[in-house]
């Protein structure tokens, strides 16, 4: 799925201040991404309160990923390119952008 960097940036501005950094855990550390149905939506937590941001796209492409919230929301503040493509293979979250980046899917079972 590719999104307008300009766009994926303000969202990621908004939810980074909801991370909870005094609070180290799976939880707190965890970026839900997920697109379905032309929105995506980016959330976090610390089991006090939840945050979600969506926004409508114009991609169909469904996806579903959780990450370090710290990692992505850090990097994408830093791409410059026009576009990002975030593509997940069941592993990993593959950020095309400035570079190639792949970060390791969090699971919790």
């Amino acid at each position: 799925m590719i999104i307008r960097t300009e766009l994926l940036q303000d969202s990621c501005s908004k939810i980074l201040s909801a991370v909870d950094s005094n609070v180290l855990s799976a939880v707190t550390e965890t970026l839900e991404i997920s697109a379905k149905d032309n929105v995506f939506t980016m959330a976090v937590t610390n089991r006090e309160y939840f945050v979600e941001v969506k926004m409508d796209i114009e991609v169909k492409e469904e996806l579903h990923a959780t990450v370090n919230a710290n990692l992505f929301l850090k990097l994408i503040s830093k791409v410059t390119s026009e576009t990002i493509e975030l593509v997940s293979d069941g592993n990993s979250l593959h950020i095309k952008c400035n570079g190639n980046y792949k970060l390791p899917l969090i699971y919790d079972g």
